[in-house]
């Protein structure tokens, strides 16, 4: 075996083995979304990483997103292989399936929200850090209540 085979090979395997390093790392995150009330329309779910902290919830620096049709009671999002970090959570069920939370007067939704946490939203969205949560290398399970 040449001294070039030989390097290109352990090239190879080492970089595979970051590889493998770096899946072994990550780690599913269920989030369990309660209080839905009805079966209309889906029930959208984004998982913003912690480059979005300044923009949050409103910027486009989402994670992992999710989708399903609205089930009374409570719908379950698995995010599979998420690196270990800070993670804020919001989801929202969209009644009307427009894609978009339908806001009233003064930008309240119409529609039912929540963030990790079960943060609040006074006058405005909670913090990222409010509806965050620690995800390591094991699998993580979140619960948030919909609020209408």
């Amino acid at each position: 075996m040449t001294s070039m085979t030989m390097t290109s090979g352990i090239l190879v395997a080492a970089g595979l083995a970051g590889v493998v390093a770096f899946q072994a790392s990550a780690a599913d995150l269920t989030v369990e979304v309660r209080g839905i009330r009805s079966s209309e329309g889906r029930v959208l779910l984004a998982v913003h990483g912690p480059q979005s902290k300044d923009t949050f919830p409103a910027g486009d620096e989402v994670a992992a997103a999710r989708r399903a049709s609205a089930r009374t009671g409570t719908l379950r999002f698995v995010i599979d292989d998420l690196p270990p970090g800070r993670y804020a959570l919001t989801a929202f069920h969209d009644e009307n399936d427009n894609g978009d939370l339908d806001t009233g007067l003064f930008g309240i939704p119409r529609e039912g929200y929540g963030f990790g946490n079960d943060a609040k939203a006074t006058f405005g969205p909670p913090s990222f850090e409010a509806a965050a949560i620690t995800v390591g290398d094991t699998p993580e399970i979140a619960v948030m209540n919909v609020v209408y």
